[in-house]
């Protein structure tokens, strides 16, 4: 891999890791920022050298890189865990309703949707 592919992956993870510590309005790009490289394990100062400098970078640092690599990891893992949370639930609610579909046939025909509100107002 040459380092400015690296250095471009480096921003791409910090910039990432920056949008999720942004915490609204009152907050600034720069302090998202170094909380997110301070959970990394990187100095402000560096994040602010790949922030500024990651198209002209000749090197890439690779503790930086490393660092920015494993929280990048740890928040996919973030998102995908919430991914498959929501997921189940999906699954429990389709199931739900397939068993409240089949609870609500009478007399071997199924009722419709209308009818039972019907029923339900009267």
């Amino acid at each position: 891999m040459s380092e400015s592919a690296a250095a471009h992956e480096a921003f791409e993870m910090l910039n990432a890791a920056t949008r999720q510590e942004y915490r609204g309005w009152g907050d600034t790009q720069t302090a998202a920022r170094d909380r997110a490289a301070s959970k990394a394990g990187v100095t402000p100062a560096q994040a602010e050298r790949l922030w500024k400098h990651w198209r002209s970078m000749k090197s890439m640092n690779a503790d930086v890189y490393r660092g920015l690599r494993n929280k990048y990891g740890h928040l996919c893992s973030i998102i995908e865990n919430a991914a498959d949370a929501v997921e189940a639930k999906r699954h429990e609610i389709e199931g739900n309703h397939a068993s409240l579909e089949r609870s609500q046939t009478a007399g071997g025909r199924a009722v419709s949707a209308r009818q039972i509100h019907h029923q339900a107002d009267r």
